[in-house]
This record gives C-alpha cells, structure tokens and sequence, in this order.
C-alpha cells in the first residue's frame, strides 16, 4: 500500500514538472514554433500520458494490461531517446538555449529521467514482450517522415532552418548521410528498446531462482 502511495505522488510530481517545464519552453519559444521538435512532443505527450494515468488511478479505473505497457513503453522510450540525443549529438554548439540552461535540462534530462524511473522503481517486471520494440518505435518513424515531407515542402524551423535537427542536414550530409543517420538512430532506439526488454525479462528471472 505505501509502494501505491508513494507511486501515486511521484506521478503527480512527473505531472507538475511536466507541467512546468512545458510552460517555461513555451514562453520563450513559443507553441507553434517547438511542436515541429521531437523533444517538445515527446515531453507534451509524457504530460498528457501522466495526467490520464494519474486520473485513472484516482478514479479507480487503472489497469495494468498489454496496452499499458506497450503505450507506456512508448512514452518512456520517446523521452529517453530525447535524453540520449540531444545530450551526445545536439547540445554541444547549441545556441537556441543560451540563458535558459533550466529550461533546457528540464526537457532534456530532468523529465526523462523521472519517467524512466518511475519504470524502473514502480512497475511490475516481465511483463514486456520481444514485439514490444517496434511498436515502441511508431512514433519516431512517424515523426521522421512527417518533418522530411515538411523540410520538402519548404516548412521553417528555428531561425529559419531547413531542418530542425542537424543530423537531418542534407547540405552538410547529402541525402544519403541523412538517411544513414536515420538508420542510425533508428537501430540504436530499437537496440535500447530490445535490452530494455531483455533486462526486464532477465529481473524477473533472476528474482525466481
């Protein structure tokens, strides 16, 4: 019961930081401008994703099945990626946070890791299926060939870049280096995605021997 409680709150806390982070984001970048980044719709979706969960545990409503841990597995993932990006390929060199380094860590790594802990400490282990992965990875191929069609199309990002991501470069890449960074992130996601599940797997194991 106090596991319950404890849980109950740390996913408020998730809640009202998400909550805040979003909104000191958006008052100096505003909306319309940041929802073309993966990491302001990934940290918007942990929002909403936490919000409805926080409800339904409230109301009684909550149930811990196949869809939960694969939309939750979903949400965890997007938000690590996040993380694992932009603080090994993107911050170095990155002017768009200068004099908002709260802001930034806020999105990029206090969020993230509150989510991913709130897997590691709270949820039930073994429940994660080898499928799992590529469900996982919907959202960031949908996001990849969403941005690629607008960056075609002529679509602005910050300060007038063509692409709001620099891996996402075709004069500094050429197209085929694009794609290969796709490619790229895209095998690390789903390499972290299947140790994820392995790990998982590995506890529940290891706590019956």
């Amino acid at each position: 019961m106090k596991k319950d409680m404890f849980s109950l709150i740390y996913k408020i806390l998730i809640v009202i930081i998400s909550f805040i982070a979003l909104y000191l984001n958006f008052k100096f970048l505003s909306i319309r401008t940041s929802i073309v980044y993966f990491t302001y719709i990934s940290n918007i979706a942990c929002f909403i994703y936490f919000l409805i969960l926080v409800i339904r545990i409230l109301t009684k409503k909550h149930k811990e099945d196949k869809y939960y841990y694969i939309i939750k597995g979903m949400i965890t993932m997007a938000i690590g990626l996040t993380m694992v990006v932009y603080n090994s390929i993107l911050s170095e060199g990155n002017l768009t946070y200068i004099n908002h380094e709260l802001e930034c860590h806020l999105v990029h790594l206090i969020i993230p890791l509150l989510v991913i802990f709130d897997y590691i400490i709270f949820d039930k282990k073994g429940n994660l299926k080898k499928k799992y992965p590529l469900i996982w990875a919907i959202p960031l191929l949908v996001y990849q060939g969403i941005i690629t069609v607008y960056s075609l199309l002529g679509g602005k990002f910050i300060d007038g870049a063509d692409f709001p991501y620099v891996y996402m470069d075709t004069a500094k890449f050429g197209e085929l280096g694009v794609l290969v960074n796709y490619v790229l992130i895209f095998s690390i996601f789903m390499v972290c995605g299947v140790l994820v599940v392995l790990i998982d797997n590995y506890v529940v194991k290891k706590e019956k021997v």
